[in-house]
């Protein structure tokens, strides 16, 4: 996961139609428990998946999955997640809100639990919920990932750390071989960082031209735009040998 930085809220969010159906749903959460009980929840059937919701994905969170940081051809690709579920009984009030609307593949919005733990998860759109410093990123060879909390009493950080786990290793024989996929992609990725940074340091200070060029190659693929960034950027050729100005 990558700090993001979210942008205005799309105007189709504004839909009149939207507030309408938000101020139903404040109705009725303001009854009483038998009075709700034999009250029909508001429903609505207005969507939130807009061309100018998706385009605003494009631009803040660069067409990756918030969770897995797997880079998609456009938002489009993706599934929008709602950081807090809409469901009722949890946050029907937070369905239209932009803040709670995420760009997320379809395994990793699958396999993200419906009821949100206790303390909640890591908002990478909050600074005080910084995922670049409270999650210890590890990439082992062939793409599998790990993920420690670099503050054991952070219980948003250590439920984090437990979700991405879920999302890229599985946690039963079904969901081991799912997601191998995954880590396919993230070993592929791993293997040309390698590779990248080996031409680099054979050119490094005998064909100026040469390095330029490799040096470009290397910042791009470690970019915050591109394909599992903290996880590349986790390993230790690339702590080892690239300075800190290679790095966005």
């Amino acid at each position: 996961m990558i700090n993001v930085t979210r942008g205005d809220k799309p105007t189709s969010l504004d839909n009149p139609a939207i507030q309408s159906y938000l101020d139903k749903v404040a109705s009725y959460n303001s009854l009483e428990d038998d009075d709700r009980k034999n009250a029909s929840k508001p429903e609505s059937n207005i969507s939130y998946r807009n061309s100018d919701v998706l385009e605003a994905f494009d631009r803040n969170f660069h067409s990756k999955c918030y969770l897995t940081e797997q880079k998609f051809e456009n938002s489009w690709a993706m599934d929008i997640e709602h950081f807090r579920s809409k469901a009722f009984g949890q946050f029907p009030e937070l369905k239209y809100e932009w803040t709670n609307l995420y760009p997320c593949s379809h395994d990793a919005n699958m396999a993200k639990p419906r009821n949100e733990p206790d303390g909640g998860y890591l908002d990478p759109c909050v600074p005080i919920d910084d995922v670049e410093k409270e999650i210890i990123y590890t990439l082992e060879m062939n793409g599998v990932a790990y993920f420690d909390v670099l503050n054991k009493t952070n219980i948003k950080a250590v439920n984090t750390c437990k979700l991405l786990d879920k999302i890229h290793n599985g946690t039963d024989d079904y969901s081991i071989k799912k997601t191998g996929e995954l880590r396919h992609l993230i070993h592929k990725k791993e293997r040309e960082v390698i590779r990248l940074i080996m031409e680099w340091l054979n050119v490094k200070g005998s064909n100026i031209e040469e390095e330029i060029r490799a040096e470009r190659k290397i910042k791009n693929i470690l970019s915050r735009k591109s394909d599992f960034t903290m996880l590349l950027r986790s390993l230790s050729c690339v702590k080892k040998y690239l300075p800190e100005d290679f790095l966005d």
